[in-house]
């Protein structure tokens, strides 16, 4: 789990309407927002993405392992938002997290 410090609240949270780095691959979707202090994450999981809380949960808490280590290799300060998609449920561990990282370092979020 990442530190509150490090997670959006709901006041915090960017408006809809404010432009921002969009990242794209097949399991996730995700915007990064520019913003003086620290890095802080969401991770948005829809019930169109997955019915039921505990997958939900499942996806978010998968998403938070991931990130949680790579916060000190991140160039950039801001909001970091992560809308997954319904195969994000299935795939393996492993695979989810070279997927995340490999896209961040594509778009040079991290080192």
């Amino acid at each position: 789990m990442l530190p509150r410090k490090n997670r959006i609240s709901k006041q915090a949270f960017p408006a809809p309407k404010r432009q921002g780095l969009r990242v794209f691959s097949p399991l996730f979707s995700g915007t990064f927002y520019k913003n003086e202090g620290e890095l802080r994450v969401a991770i948005v999981v829809s019930k169109k993405t997955a019915k039921t809380a505990v997958t939900r949960n499942l996806i978010r808490r998968r998403f938070y392992e991931i990130l949680h280590p790579n916060l000190k290799s991140f160039t950039q300060q801001g909001f970091l938002v992560f809308y997954p998609k319904k195969e994000t449920a299935t795939v393996d561990f492993s695979y989810l997290k070279t997927e995340i990282e490999s896209v961040l370092r594509k778009e040079k979020l991290i080192i």
